[in-house]
């Protein structure tokens, strides 16, 4: 049963397990198969990492510029 599902919403208001599609796109980089984060290459060729904008904290944001400690909200599965 989906009924109270705290997995993380991907697309679609649903978890992947709920059956979200998510394609990822591949490095551009000859011979990396890592995941692209941005523009088109993954953090080993160049593409930055968003960092928490709270003073002093090293995670990586997430929406609105703050990691999930700091504030960043976390959408769950509606199925």
């Amino acid at each position: 049963s989906s009924e109270g599902c705290t997995n993380e919403v991907q697309k679609g208001g649903v978890c992947i397990r709920h059956g979200a599609e998510v394609s990822r796109k591949k490095c551009s980089a000859e011979g990396c198969a890592n995941n692209a984060v941005n523009g088109g290459v993954c953090t080993l060729h160049g593409a930055k990492k968003r960092i928490c904008s709270s003073e002093g904290c090293t995670n990586n944001a997430q929406t609105g510029g703050v990691c999930k400690r700091h504030g960043a909200k976390r959408r769950n599965c509606s199925a």
